[in-house]
């Protein structure tokens, strides 16, 4: 170590790693980020489960099937990135995979770069040219006896594409042109497109001679003479960008400029442009259990996903993205859905990648003139609207024709506050004056000519809108009114700034200090003028006031409210986009947070990728994890920095963090064993900053770092003092100043194997395979509801990867129950197994499944086993491909007895009949209002309904209703009986700890979603 270097160091309470110099935390970058490498150390053929590698513009995703295939894709290729680039594959003769006796694929973030590793003689690593759209793989291969090396770029078959991207002509999207020649080969696609969008997929070799030849229609080969040292460059070259709407030119001149700067520069050039991205801020979020640090871990992976697409003409979509290994479908989406949208980008601000959220606000900017005239002639208002659901050129097709969407007003409104605030993080007066004020404006107008006036009351108020997709048409939606009291307020004041409008002001101000009141009940903003309306999504719509509206939080007076509400949410976690985890972080909920993160991840992180296999979403949860754990370290969201306003109370909690606050203020802090250590601060543009003190009422001083004079010493609970540009400033206790500890430097060392989420099947990597036994894994136990309780990474019955076609190959689990259920999701012909429990055959199992894909269908089952330890064999039959799906753990309960329960919010006896979710509805008891209750001991029970005999369960781990439609009972249908006072009983679901709640008074279905016991959560326990 060099004299005078700082000691390493991860955590300490008497050191520090504030530079005080460069305003910022000092970190091994290399060395810090390699311990949240991705790593793989066998080899995985799984597409839904490739690692993904991106350079900004395009991504691919990469596994290990006939040697190496990835799924490439660009951002800019189609409209709304539907259709993907296409297929890359390399093989080689004897392939890359034979005869080795280690295996390593390793995603480096801070590298950019995906290395597989085969003993020490094979390396391929894939990587690219910096924000562009060409990818590179390059080749060490130092075996003897390599006769054969080829490259193919191939699509999937055109006929099966469909219209899912909206676009005017879907034959030149099943239309593919190849072409070769002695430098290139490749293929194009979408070249007619009326909007300008299609694109060519072509490859080229440097430092190997090759032919090429079209193979057929829509494949085309490179064949490459084997040498030691090769690296195969590839590009998706889009259209839209391409000069004349040439991509066929662009793209020869693409593989022609790369191949002149050569492998070794574009590597180093590579590297250092995501070097310098990682440089921009920094954060630590780890703790004892190591829970905290695969959160860090997950947040820098989704980061690193996000901006490998994030740097194209378009953002980065939210379903479709440039990470996809689905071939040309797409989920279900068509256009761009600010509310899921938003969830991607919302974080870049503070996370100082402003350069990110602009390119999602110019989807909306650069479409400005378009939604005016659309909004003309829709609502005959010179203002401006946005559709929620919208395409590349702004049309609102996706909106209008959706009872969902199309009166959704505050769209425009979420548009034009994250272009104010890019202003706010970025000081570009320009870009407040030309395009955010402009858009603010006009959605100011907007509500002006929608709103309606109440004459006797003096109020403005919205007559009829959708408070988002979940209450339709109703009168006084709670968005509407939080969007007039944040947006409202801005544009006066950027007028006024600006010298612009100053005749409108004065009717904007009337309808601000006029605008009628939110709606309360139990204590709880209400998602709209009661009575509340019928429920068409599950969205805490109430709660947005907290976040992204910004209109309520830590330290307003109606802070209070704003807890309950995010309280008393119907729908807690519920779906891929949620963002309970951020709203409590905003209201200064740090336990909350850091468990909303964590389930946010346990629902949803299914693969080892980092990516799930949710229907609604792909890269929404990512987006919503990155703003919780920023958000959990430091806010500024009402023009004050707070450090570490929501972090859990874990003693072993360590926190450290660099980001970025509004006004430019790159805002430093570290903590450890609950002391915040000191706030360091760097003014990029020399405003006004304001400090909530840390400490309390303890006497803190403001430091200049660069000659360390004292320009303030306060008591007080917000310091405010005036900045110079780029100078360093720390706020630190008198007491116990900054010089008080040592110097340090963050570090740390290279993951090399799988990490797993406690309690969840997360995990991010795999393991060595230790036998030949269904090869992606060795352990397989699930809980009564399907759910992993091993530490195994897959995701919830959708272990499609989990399989063997060997005769013979054995996979064996021990678990503890009086029975077990063998599942398979797949359908068709998948050979035959034989199973043993505890070492018994069981006879005439199959896995001969007919008909459409069914989750959880059962193909075996054994039960009446005895209490205790048990163990089940599955041996495979066939060289059919034999398949584990999960196993399920059944437990015959002890004893039980009949009841009915009568709601206290309502009087009403509670239904499980027809199969619907439970409700508060009947007045007299039926068998649709009987239910056995089955002791669990340790003051838990579960609920048999008589009607159809099954258990009721918290479904969706307690984020949907109430409903009877488990076999077994395990955690969703567990529930703590708490005695009241007053001869009532509640209920607590053990998922997730709420409480049972008669929504809506009654009026709504069951669901556990609530902290408080209130007359809601009451029922009258009637036995007999």
């Amino acid at each position: 170590m060099a004299a005078g270097e700082a000691t390493p160091t991860l955590a300490s309470t008497t050191d520090a790693a504030f530079d005080q110099a460069a305003g910022a935390l000092n970190v091994d970058y290399p060395a810090y980020m390699s311990k949240h490498d991705v790593v793989y150390n066998r080899p995985n053929t799984n597409p839904l489960y490739g690692l993904t590698v991106g350079n900004g513009r395009t991504g691919a995703m990469a596994w290990n099937q006939n040697g190496l295939t990835m799924q490439v894709s660009g951002v800019d290729l189609s409209e709304q990135s539907t259709y993907a680039a296409g297929l890359a594959n390399l093989s080689t003769s004897p392939s890359m995979d034979t005869g080795y006796s280690k295996f390593q694929q390793r995603l480096s973030l801070y590298d950019g770069t995906l290395t597989t590793k085969y003993d020490t003689n094979r390396t391929v690593t894939v990587m690219g040219s910096p924000n562009s759209e060409v990818m590179g793989i390059h080749v060490e291969d130092g075996r003897t006896g390599v006769s054969n090396v080829a490259f193919d770029l191939s699509m999937w078959d055109p006929a099966t594409v469909q219209n899912i991207a909206d676009v005017p002509d879907l034959n030149t999207w099943r239309t593919i042109s190849t072409f070769s020649d002695a430098n290139v080969a490749g293929f194009s696609r979408g070249q007619t497109d009326a909007n300008g969008f299609g694109y060519t997929m072509a490859a080229t070799v440097e430092g190997a001679n090759f032919t090429t030849q079209v193979v057929n229609g829509r494949n085309v080969r490179l064949n490459i003479t084997p040498t030691s040292s090769y690296t195969i460059w590839f590009t998706a070259a889009s259209r839209i960008n391409a000069p004349n709407r040439d991509s066929v030119t662009q793209a020869r001149n693409q593989l022609t400029s790369v191949k002149s700067t050569g492998y070794t520069n574009t590597l180093n050039n590579y590297r250092n442009w995501w070097h310098a991205f990682w440089a921009k801020s920094f954060v630590q979020y780890s703790n004892a259990s190591g829970d905290a640090d695969y959160m860090e871990n997950v947040y820098y992976l989704s980061t690193y996903m996000i901006a490998a697409g994030g740097y194209g003409n378009y953002p980065v979509h939210f379903i479709n993205g440039v990470f996809r290994a689905t071939q040309d479908n797409s989920k279900w989406s068509n256009a761009y859905w600010y509310w899921n949208q938003r969830d991607v980008y919302n974080s870049f601000l503070a996370s100082n990648h402003t350069e990110l959220m602009g390119t999602f606000n110019k989807l909306y900017s650069r479409n400005y003139n378009a939604l005016k005239s659309y909004t003309q002639t829709r609502y005959g208002v010179d203002a401006l609207w946005v559709p929620e659901t919208m395409g590349w050129d702004g049309n609102a097709r996706g909106t209008v024709g959706s009872d969902y969407t199309k009166n959704i007003l505050t769209t425009g409104y979420q548009a034009a506050h994250n272009m104010y605030l890019q202003y706010r993080y970025t000081n570009d007066a320009t870009y407040l004056r030309d395009v955010a004020y402009p858009y603010m404006r006009e959605t100011v107008k907007l509500y002006k000519g929608l709103l309606s006036f109440d004459g006797p009351t003096g109020k403005y108020y919205m007559a009829n809108s959708n408070s988002h997709e979940t209450y339709w048409n109703v009168r006084n939606a709670i968005t509407d009114l939080a969007a007039v009291r944040s947006i409202f307020p801005l544009t006066i004041q950027v007028s006024t700034q600006l010298g612009l409008d100053a005749g409108l002001r004065a009717d904007w101000q009337n309808i601000l200090n006029n605008i009628t009141a939110y709606t309360v009940v139990n204590g709880a903003y209400q998602p709209h003028q009661p009575p509340i309306s019928q429920t068409r999504n599950n969205e805490n719509v109430a709660s947005e006031l907290i976040w992204p509206y910004n209109v309520t939080g830590i330290g307003y007076p109606d802070y209070q409210t704003a807890v309950n509400t995010w309280n008393q949410r119907p729908f807690p976690y519920g779906n891929v986009w949620s963002n309970d985890a951020v709203q409590a972080a905003r209201l200064g909920l740090g336990d909350q947070a850091y468990q909303g993160m964590k389930t946010m991840l346990q629902k949803y992180q299914n693969y080892t990728n980092g990516m799930t296999s949710n229907t609604n979403g792909v890269f929404e949860y990512l987006g919503v994890h990155l703003s919780a754990m920023n958000e959990s370290l430091m806010q500024s969201y009402n023009d004050k920095i707070r450090v570490f306003p929501a972090v859990p109370t874990d003693s072993s909690f360590v926190g450290k963090f660099t980001l970025l606050a509004k006004d430019g203020f790159q805002v430093s802090s570290e903590r450890e064993a609950g002391e915040i250590k000191y706030v360091g601060l760097k003014s990029l543009y020399g405003k006004q900053a304001t400090v909530v003190n840390p400490w309390g009422t303890q006497q803190v001083r403001v430091r200049r770092t660069s000659d360390n004079a004292i320009l303030a010493t306060s008591t007080s609970a917000e310091v405010s003092f005036a900045t110079a540009a780029n100078a360093v400033y720390v706020l630190e206790r008198t007491a116990k100043p900054l010089s008080g500890y040592s110097s340090a430097r963050l570090t740390g060392t290279a993951n090399q194997g799988a990490k797993t989420l406690s309690n969840t099947s997360s995990a991010l990597g795999t393991g060595q395979t230790t036998s030949n036994a269904l090869v992606n894994d060795t352990e397989l136990t699930y809980d009564a509801n399907w759910h992993a309780t091993s530490s195994r990474g897959y995701g919830d019955y959708n272990d499609d990867t989990h399989h063997s076609n060997t005769v013979g190959a054995v996979a064996q689990y021990t678990f503890t129950g009086t029975g077990v259920e063998y599942l398979s999701e797949r359908n068709g012909d998948m050979g035959n197994v034989d199973v043993y429990i505890d070492n018994v055959l069981q006879t005439n199992v199959n896995l001969n499944i007919s008909g459409a894909r069914q989750a959880q269908q059962v193909v075996y089952s054994k039960t009446g086993l005895s209490s205790g330890q048990h163990t089940i064999r599955i041996v495979n039959k066939s060289t059919a491909v034999g398949m584990v799906d999960a196993l399920r753990i059944l437990t015959q309960p002890s004893t039980t007895s009949t009841v009915s329960l009568r709601s206290k919010a309502n009087n009403l006896y509670v239904s499980a009949a027809a199969g619907s979710p439970l409700i508060a509805s009947k007045t007299t008891i039926g068998t649709g209002e009987q239910f056995e209750r089955v002791d669990l001991g340790n003051g838990n029970i579960a609920l048999r309904a008589k009607i159809n005999n099954q258990y009721v369960s918290a479904a969706g781990a307690g984020a949907q209703p109430l409903i009877a439609n488990a076999a077994a009972a395990g955690s969703w249908e567990t529930f703590q009986l708490i005695s009241n006072s007053g001869g009532t009983v509640s209920l607590r679901a053990q998922i997730n700890s709420k409480l049972v709640c008669a929504d809506g008074g009654g009026a709504q279905p069951l669901i556990a979603n609530r902290d408080a016991i209130g007359p809601w959560e009451q029922f009258d326990l009637i036995t007999g």
